[in-house]
């Protein structure tokens, strides 16, 4: 029996959590992250959309003012089947690939980066 070699490049931390996801076709969406890297993420989306698609990804910590920003583009689509307790369930989703990270507009500068 072979074993499935790892193909990815850079670690993952496989945390939930929800991010705002912005983009121009659709306005803005609350969706959960999985699977977090440096280079990307795992977002579910009831619908998501076409791939290439440029989006804007706003992390935020509850109960926190301050947030990242990334602008990210769809790389993948997925649609996940998987046994639950109540039975057969399915999640759809998209794989995105991080461009670059971004202040929030309006977000005041941390003290420690002003020098």
């Amino acid at each position: 029996m072979r074993v499935a070699q790892e193909r990815r490049g850079s670690s993952r931390i496989d945390k939930v959590f929800p991010v705002l996801v912005f983009s121009e076709e659709v306005g803005e969406q609350w969706c959960v992250a999985r699977n977090i890297s440096e280079t990307g993420m795992f977002i579910e989306m009831p619908e998501p959309l076409p791939l290439r698609t440029k989006v804007i990804i706003r992390f935020q910590m509850p109960g926190d003012e301050a947030a990242i920003c990334a602008i990210a583009r769809i790389q993948n689509h997925y649609y996940l089947q998987y046994a639950g307790t109540d039975g057969l369930r399915a999640l759809t989703g998209a794989g995105l690939r991080f461009l670059r990270f971004v202040p929030e507009i309006g977000a005041p500068v941390p003290e420690d980066r002003l020098h």
